[in-house]
């Protein structure tokens, strides 16, 4: 995931503040597109917040799981909190605004990508050198167990940063097949989907995994078509936002997929291991409606500066508080267990909502403390300036390539390819994309 700070009128300094962000701003500046990424970054949070599941069994040890797996009739929350699909739209946008900047100073297609790369993992090593050490110390310690339970679920956001790096990759390229012919690339792709779909239900092995790229890459593309203008505005778009919403509800009441909209064990047709048809509807009306609504949401920020101020601010931080958020309830969770505060009650219930609402606050407050610890470092790798890539696009391709693959690994479940994995990712940064004192500015 990448921010784009807010366009000034002068160069961006890494000591640049929110202030001088939020004053600098282009008046053109569609401002929606960083406030859905801010909020998008909070409703994860909160959604993964919700789900958890901490408890103790009968001989007081602990019991970890999805709250969707005990309590299914609360999957209509996901309708509300599942805003992955919204942000590879508005990541969309934002590339295709970044590359165009990037291909009028004659810039090269692999610096392009290695400047995203090196926004996402600037701050991803940090949390990978976190819990290495920690770990390392934890096994030292005799407490392995706990720490790996802990270092696994931390990681389980980190499948979205392995599908953006992809298609933020092979955005350079395809881009600029979707300006020649947006009719025929967007069709043919959401063709390839739908056949792959099929091959998932034939059970045939393998190729359905495709889809975890055309799926997220089809919501990229949507980016790309409101960037250059090909979408419905105004009520055209509010009318087809309506029918998305009617064919979404019509495929998960009609059809063989499920009401939740995020994955979950157990759940059969999972819509996001990989994406299926329900989830491109479903993503499909929510970025419909968002798109609906952003002139005005735009406008109102424009003329709020307080508001706007905040959005810039949540922007400079939001990476940090998505690759932590998971670690800050871990953290909360653990404490909880050694008080004894644990939720008792039937997931879902109100009893069971009301012993969790102060678990979820206490990972708040521990995700504010975190973030206020680390996010100099996103906020250093959003404003410094553009070194070159030392090397071409083959290499480029294939260090975003075994970045991502790094980062499955990591995100997995398994202790030895969660530790094979942070190992990877810290060695691709140190050994490939970090730009030394030395690299010149990229063009």
């Amino acid at each position: 995931m990448t921010t784009t700070p807010p366009s000034p009128t002068t160069p961006s300094t890494p000591t640049a503040s929110v202030k001088d962000l939020a004053g600098a701003t282009k008046a053109d500046r569609n401002r929606a597109i960083d406030l859905y990424r801010a909020v998008a970054m909070i409703a994860v949070s909160v959604g993964h917040w919700a789900a958890i599941v901490m408890t103790t069994d009968a001989d007081g040890e602990l019991v970890t799981g999805n709250a969707l797996e005990f309590a299914p009739s609360m999957s209509w929350l996901t309708w509300i909190l599942q805003v992955m699909p919204l942000f590879f739209v508005v990541g969309g946008f934002s590339s295709a605004m970044s590359l165009d900047s990037h291909n009028a100073r004659g810039g090269r297609p692999q610096d392009w990508v290695a400047a995203r790369l090196r926004r996402m993992l600037a701050p991803t090593i940090t949390l990978a050198g976190v819990w290495l050490v920690g770990l390392a110390v934890a096994t030292a310690a005799g407490a392995g167990a706990y720490a790996a339970a802990g270092a696994t679920a931390a990681a389980i956001p980190l499948w979205f940063l392995a599908n953006y790096t992809i298609d933020t990759a092979i955005a350079p390229y395809v881009l600029p097949a979707f300006r020649k012919r947006p009719v025929l690339v967007a069709g043919g792709t959401v063709t390839a989907f739908g056949f792959i779909e099929l091959a998932r239900f034939a059970d045939v092995p393998y190729l359905p995994h495709v889809n975890w790229v055309i799926g997220w890459l089809l919501f990229q593309m949507a980016g790309f078509a409101w960037r250059d203008g090909l979408l419905p505005t105004g009520r055209a778009m509010a009318v087809t936002a309506a029918g998305l919403w009617a064919a979404a509800i019509a495929a998960v009441t009609l059809g063989p997929w499920p009401t939740a909209m995020v994955h979950f064990p157990g759940l059969e047709n999972s819509p996001t291991h990989p994406p299926t048809v329900a989830l491109l509807l479903f993503g499909a009306a929510y970025s419909a409606t968002a798109v609906a609504v952003a002139p005005r949401v735009s406008d109102w920020l424009a003329r709020h500066g307080g508001a706007w101020s905040a959005v810039v601010a949540a922007n400079g931080v939001a990476l940090s508080v998505y690759l932590w958020h998971f670690t800050a309830a871990v953290i909360a969770g653990a404490t909880f267990f050694a008080a004894g505060w644990l939720p008792t009650a039937d997931v879902g219930t109100a009893a069971w909502w009301i012993q969790k609402l102060p678990l979820m606050g206490a990972s708040a407050v521990v995700l504010a403390v975190i973030v206020a610890m680390v996010s100099g470092t996103e906020r250093r790798a959003l404003l410094a300036p553009r070194a070159a890539f030392d090397g071409g696009q083959a290499l480029m391709l294939a260090t975003a390539a075994g970045t991502s693959a790094a980062v499955k690994a990591w995100a997995n479940g398994s202790v030895a390819a969660a530790a094979v994995g942070m190992t990877v990712v810290l060695v691709i940064w140190f050994g490939v994309l970090k730009p030394s004192a030395t690299e010149p500015a990229a063009v």
